[in-house]
């Protein structure tokens, strides 16, 4: 009988290995968390390293040095422009986005010199790249704090990777973190977008991967659809930009339907509200009508819709009230998910990563997920950052995380000014 999220979880999927707390390094004194309501300048402050235009666009691509880090040498890209809200990638004009992959291949680049490597310790790291959208403003998300696309740049040390201990998605006793670590909807998700796919065009070059929990956990590939890149100067082509527009169109266009099919479009929408339910029959039937479907993926999808239930006004109060309830029970709103970067292939001073042969951009899909990229790293097949608990910065960590940013900006050509914050 089907009665919780985790109850969409393949079988396959709870043997998955994964990491419940990969300790990052935090400020001393770090400034208060608190959502960009004002000019992304003004919010950021002395964290914004420097800014460069994106060609002849009123965008600008912004360097942030992050106030919460997922690692000691990360840094993050922010589409800067305050009148227009840029969320995603298919709301950026063509050579904002050309603009901003540059900068990541940059940051790639940066992290494949051996002057770097051999400088900050990197040999046998690992790169970590993405961003995350997501329109929910009343739960954790993975795009909560700024709703501007941003790209989390981050190299992970060797030595975090080396002393992570994955368990078996099972063995995560808390369900909230269970289910940031690996949405309960991730599979199904992934074969909804492999249907909806089949109407576009992938690009010759690349390769889509099916659906599978047991190659991902045999592979320690993240979960999520994947497609296979034919390497990192492909992101510098139209084909590329073409590709990102078009997985965040299909999700989006896929979304609506799916949304249309299980909720009333009459209901009152907004914050701490969510649509009402359609009958369970009606669901079923409508996604019968779906030709692109196929049968395996309705089958799923009635089961998702076995596990939803409308929430009274009086269980939305609750859930105001509590954040950790609200994460566990209370779905998204609206389309989630992370696009990232992943190769298995380590940092090394003797063969350039840049040079990868196996690269994917995968499509993480939430439903009620808190965590925006869930990385494989260090044996697992998805990782969950503690932000909060672990150790200070010293000055030492501080002047080598700096020296490292400012080495990046001035790859990419921004000229720096800041002041240590």
């Amino acid at each position: 009988m089907i009665t919780t999220f985790d109850d969409l979880y393949p079988p396959d999927a709870m043997l998955l290995p994964v990491n419940t707390a990969v300790i990052a390094p935090r400020l001393a004194t770090p400034p208060a968390e608190r959502e960009n309501l004002t000019g992304y300048r003004d919010h950021y402050g002395p964290f914004l390293i420097g800014e460069k235009p994106a060609d002849s666009e009123p965008e600008r691509i912004a360097l942030i040095d992050k106030a919460f880090p997922h690692t000691l040498y990360d840094l993050m890209l922010l589409v800067g422009r305050d009148d227009v809200l840029r969320t995603c990638v298919g709301e950026l004009p063509d050579t904002v986005l050309a603009a901003l992959l540059d900068m990541v291949t940059d940051f790639v680049d940066h992290c494949s010199d051996p002057a770097t490597v051999r400088t900050f310790g990197l040999h046998r790291g690992r790169l970590s790249i993405g961003w995350n959208y997501d329109p929910t403003v009343d739960r954790d998300n993975g795009q909560w704090w700024d709703k501007r696309m941003h790209v989390h740049l981050n190299c992970w040390s060797p030595r975090t990777c080396r002393t992570l201990h994955p368990v078996p998605l099972a063995d995560v006793p808390d369900p909230t973190l269970r289910r940031s670590l690996v949405d309960p909807t991730a599979y199904l998700a992934h074969r909804v977008m492999v249907d909806a796919i089949r109407t576009d065009r992938v690009p010759a070059a690349c390769r889509l991967l099916t659906p599978d929990a047991t190659r991902d956990a045999s592979q320690h590939l993240p979960v999520g659809l994947k497609v296979r890149l034919p390497g990192f100067p492909y992101l510098a082509t139209a084909e590329f930009r073409a590709l990102l527009r078009m997985l965040h169109g299909t999700a989006a266009a896929a979304y609506r339907l799916l949304r249309a099919v299980f909720t009333d479009s009459q209901s009152p929408t907004g914050p701490w509200r969510r649509p009402a339910l359609r009958p369970a029959g009606h669901a079923e039937a409508a996604l019968a009508a779906l030709p692109w479907l196929t049968a395996e993926s309705r089958a799923l999808l009635i089961r998702l819709r076995a596990v939803l239930h409308d929430l009274p006004e009086r269980q939305m109060l609750l859930l105001r009230a509590r954040s950790d309830l609200a994460n566990r029970c209370l779905a998204l709103d609206g389309l989630s998910y992370n696009l990232s970067l992943f190769t298995p292939d380590e940092v090394s001073a003797r063969r350039p990563v840049n040079d990868t042969g196996e690269l994917y951009l995968v499509m993480q899909l939430k439903t009620v997920s808190s965590i925006g990229s869930s990385p494989a790293l260090g044996g697992a097949v998805a990782t969950a950052a503690d932000r909060t608990h672990g150790p200070a910065m010293t000055s030492g960590d501080l002047a080598m995380r700096h020296a490292f940013q400012h080495a990046y900006a001035h790859r990419t050509g921004i000229t720096t000014e800041r002041t240590s914050p």
